[in-house]
């Protein structure tokens, strides 16, 4: 199991505090840094950086890093068997920068408030935290080639159009009025989609539709035919090949085997 050395979120230290860990720490720390500051590394250069940068320091490793003037960062000190790490196969002792920096703030949130009070299962909840917070570092490293000014910019517009479309599948949505609403064309558009949710926006709204759907055939007062439309398909002959496609069965076959 992953434990919790100790954590911190929006914290703030003296103004151009110095951090200087010669030989680390025995756990990881991973730290997000939430105000400019300049890391120093064992080959004596220096690294200046924004917020939004990231660091996963292994357990032993060389720490030092000094705000410019705001100390201000979220952070997590962790054990864990070297494998449990080494699976997401994330960089170490360097900066990164992930285009999911609000998530990984959120989760160091939901690890923070586990660690001080420590409710029923903590331990556990922090250890899937902690998993999680790996995955999603995994995730933001290998969308870092894109230009960070421009993720910054792209990425909340897009993540916030994304759960309006899919909380309102049955709507008409087109790939022009998604365009329209974040100006950029349609190339950008799937470029960036890809690139943050690894699918393409038609492909996701197709198994939105899909699931509310199945959802609304749970219910045997409405017909098929209603939830095929109340989930935003417009032809029923379309609905059934598509149904039959993605799910291996016929909506009526599904509704029977979800019925007996």
């Amino acid at each position: 199991m992953i434990t919790i050395d100790y954590c911190g979120y929006h914290t703030h230290n003296p103004d151009c505090e110095l951090i200087c860990r010669p030989s680390g720490t025995a756990s990881y720390l991973f730290l997000l840094v939430l105000a400019p500051m300049t890391f120093r590394f064992p080959d004596q250069s220096s690294h200046k950086v924004k917020p939004g940068a990231c660091i996963l320091y292994s357990p032993g490793h060389y720490q030092n890093y000094q705000a410019e003037k705001e100390f201000f960062n979220s952070y997590v000190h962790f054990y864990c068997d070297e494998q449990v790490v080494s699976q997401y196969d994330i960089r170490q002792n360097e900066i990164f920068y992930p285009y999911n920096e609000e998530e990984l703030n959120w989760l160091l949130k939901k690890v923070y408030q586990e660690f001080l009070n420590k409710m029923t299962s903590s331990e556990t909840m922090m250890d899937l935290y902690i998993r999680q917070l790996l995955i999603l570092l995994h995730r933001g490293q290998s969308q870092e080639t894109m230009p960070n000014e421009q993720r910054q910019n792209i990425y909340p517009e897009l993540l916030a159009l994304r759960g309006q479309m899919l909380g309102n599948c049955e709507l008409p949505w087109t790939i022009e009025q998604l365009c329209g609403i974040l100006n950029i064309g349609k190339s950008q558009l799937y470029t960036y989609y890809e690139r943050f949710f690894h699918c393409s926006p038609k492909e996701e709204l197709i198994q939105a539709r899909l699931q509310k759907a199945k959802y609304l055939m749970s219910n045997d007062a409405v017909t098929i035919k209603q939830a095929a439309f109340e989930s935003g398909f417009q032809n029923i002959n379309h609905f059934n090949r598509l149904f039959k496609a993605q799910c291996g069965c016929t909506p009526g076959e599904y509704r029977n085997a979800y019925t007996q």
